[in-house]
């Protein structure tokens, strides 16, 4: 695990947002370099996937891969991180998780090589579960071998319901208590699709800010 492939997912239609999530601001930068200085400290390079331009990024970007029938959604922006990759193991965060941090995603390759060196049996991803029990899977490492073939099934499949990875990958489930020491837990996976989501985020930011201070 030397070497890991870093993939920030900005590619959302972000319908409900009403405008391109990738380019909000938060504490003074953009939710896609948020999440681009979070997969730093464990990535050799951090590509941004999506039908993004150079306006939004100074991030290599990549487009999102054609799929059958021009998919979209979430699960295409993984296959593409997959499918481009050029290490064994592939790290992925979605953009509108904006308060994932290098601390967590350190913590999770951390548990990876705890595992390998543990010898334990086949590991293909590892992802965190939020303090409501559902995984969180586009925060989180994937190894591109073993996983790229079960995406495209899926895909072929129709069926893209990235919380049945839990199923389908022989993955390690970071739980929840594992995780809770890191500072700012109960928000590391707080996801910003509505525009009331967003005026929560920025409520969230300035009492981080103002917590920091005291």
């Amino acid at each position: 695990m030397d070497l890991i492939d870093g993939f920030v997912l900005a590619g959302g239609q972000s319908r409900r947002m009403g405008q391109n999530k990738a380019t909000l601001l938060l504490g003074g930068r953009s939710l896609i370099d948020r999440a681009s200085e979070a997969l730093f400290p464990i990535a050799n390079t951090v590509h941004a996937v999506g039908n993004i331009t150079g306006e939004v990024t100074s991030l290599p970007i990549i487009q999102d891969h054609p799929t059958k029938g021009n998919t979209r959604g979430a699960i295409v922006g993984l296959y593409t991180a997959l499918v481009n990759a050029k290490t064994e193991w592939v790290a992925v965060l979605a953009c509108d998780l904006p308060f994932v941090t290098g601390e967590l995603m350190t913590r999770i390759v951390e548990t990876l090589r705890q595992a390998e060196d543990a010898k334990v049996n086949n590991v293909d991803a590892a992802f965190a579960e939020q303090h409501d029990g559902r995984i969180q899977p586009l925060c989180g490492l994937f190894r591109r071998d073993s996983c790229l073939p079960e995406i495209e099934k899926m895909l072929s499949d129709g069926d893209w319901r990235l919380q049945q990875l839990r199923e389908r990958l022989n993955a390690r489930i970071i739980k929840f208590s594992e995780i809770e020491d890191i500072g700012g837990a109960e928000f590391l996976f707080f996801n910003l699709n509505t525009p009331d989501d967003y005026r929560s985020a920025v409520e969230l930011e300035k009492q981080g800010e103002s917590d920091s201070t005291k």
